[in-house]
């Protein structure tokens, strides 16, 4: 199957995967200490990704990879998820940004998640799992079906977001493909208004 299409089917999986439907509990707070913007353009340059852009469908600043390709938008009543292809199609970098019915916890978000990659999937592999009070929310790596997915989550009172790296198990890692999409993931700024970041070397 050509990546670019499979890819596509990733899409289908995260608008069934995340209307979530939990119970309640307590929830983390990103905004603001998730993620910082270094500050110049030259950092974005040198890294290969393109300058801050707000998006507002997944309340994010998004910092694409240079020359990779938006998908069409995906969206339903409880989620919105954008996604960056690699030239090859093998690599992306996505944004899912989803509404909660009750304020919930990370992990039991997490736990939902695992539960509908199977169903959709047929297997859900948990690679690894961590917290990290940095972001502040939950590091995974997790294998379904045809996906392996990077995913930084991250749960604020009744809204969450899923940011990723994800890459093709049937092709061969292309290794400068997922340093960026890592690399883009590391560098998104949660959260609408953003403050105006104050990029220097315009």
């Amino acid at each position: 199957m050509e990546p670019r299409n499979t890819f596509s089917r990733l899409l289908a999986f995260a608008s069934v995967a995340l209307p979530l439907a939990l119970l309640g509990g307590c929830a983390n707070r990103p905004t603001g200490t998730a993620y910082t913007a270094p500050g110049t353009l030259d950092f974005y340059r040198t890294a290969g990704l393109n300058s801050p852009a707000a998006v507002p469908a997944v309340e994010a600043l998004c910092v694409p990879p240079q020359e990779w390709i938006a998908e069409p938008l995906k969206k339903s009543d409880r989620h919105t998820h954008q996604v960056w292809l690699s030239p090859t199609g093998k690599t992306a970098y996505g944004v899912i940004h989803f509404k909660l019915p009750l304020p919930v916890g990370v992990n039991l978000v997490y736990w939902e998640f695992i539960r509908e990659m199977r169903k959709k999937e047929g297997e859900a592999i948990e690679i690894s799992r961590a917290d990290d009070p940095a972001l502040p929310g939950l590091r995974f790596v997790c294998e379904g079906g045809r996906y392996r997915m990077r995913v930084n989550m991250i749960v604020d009172g009744f809204e969450g977001w899923a940011i990723y790296a994800g890459t093709l198990r049937e092709f061969e890692i292309v290794p400068a493909e997922l340093v960026l999409a890592e690399r883009a993931r590391e560098n998104t700024i949660l959260g609408l208004p953003i403050p105006q970041a104050s990029l220097k070397g315009e």
